[in-house]
């Protein structure tokens, strides 16, 4: 698996691009694709292949087909990313991709370099499950470093937040540092090397919500 992964970044970086060159075409939403808002139907996104800031295939849906995924800065905000799944169409015999998901403007970090400090990327993996794996970090600016995991599991048709990992500190030692690692289907997880339960959840991505800096993962992280 390990070997395979790492074929199958340089794959998907190089696929990713070239899909989006035909941009207007590739990113047209086929019947039934999620938006950003929950709905089906057409989903018009403006992406350029140098927006793209990291991808990774895997079999997303567990039909024996790799699929894409890919996360992408939109609408010209460098500290936003969106993240496109594409999925191996049926009709096709596996031959085409198809956008099976689409949520602009949801992950934070950017590129580092003229516009953004290094250490703030994010960056997309597919775990050996068939999760996609998301993570977002700060371990460049002030005095709280942080990185962030969520991991989106295909269920049912949906794509849903399945799992959660968040470590951060204080580089100033004046706060308690937090180590978190959850199983948001089954609610249980470890917060400080202590077991702990709790209600699951299973929310999509357009439903993960950030509030004052803290999402629904953290916010249970630090009410353990």
């Amino acid at each position: 698996m390990t070997r395979l992964l790492r074929i199958a970044r340089p794959f998907a970086l190089s696929a990713a691009a070239a899909l989006l060159c035909a941009a207007p075409l590739v990113l047209a939403a086929p019947a039934g694709a999620q938006t950003a808002d929950g709905q089906t139907g057409a989903q018009a996104a403006d992406i350029r292949p140098q927006d793209i800031l990291d991808a990774a295939v895997g079999d997303w849906n567990k039909d024996g087909r790799e699929d894409l995924a890919f996360l992408a800065t939109t609408r010209g905000d460098d500290m936003q990313a969106g993240l496109y799944v594409y999925l191996r169409e049926e009709a096709t015999n596996g031959s085409l991709l198809s956008l099976a998901l689409a949520v602009p403007d949801k992950i934070w970090g950017g590129r580092g370099g003229d516009t953004a400090a290094f250490g703030q990327e994010p960056s997309i993996k597919a775990l050996a499950n068939g999760s996609i794996a998301i993570t977002t970090q700060n371990s460049a600016i002030g005095r709280n470093r942080w990185e962030h995991t969520i991991s989106l599991a295909h269920r049912d048709g949906r794509f849903v937040v399945a799992g959660l990992t968040f470590n951060s500190y204080d580089t100033l030692q004046e706060e308690e540092p937090l180590s978190c690692d959850l199983n948001l289907l089954t609610g249980r997880g470890v917060v400080n090397e202590r077991k702990i339960s709790f209600a699951p959840i299973a929310l999509q991505l357009q439903e993960w919500e950030t509030q004052d800096g803290e999402d629904p993962g953290i916010r249970i992280c630090r009410e353990q």
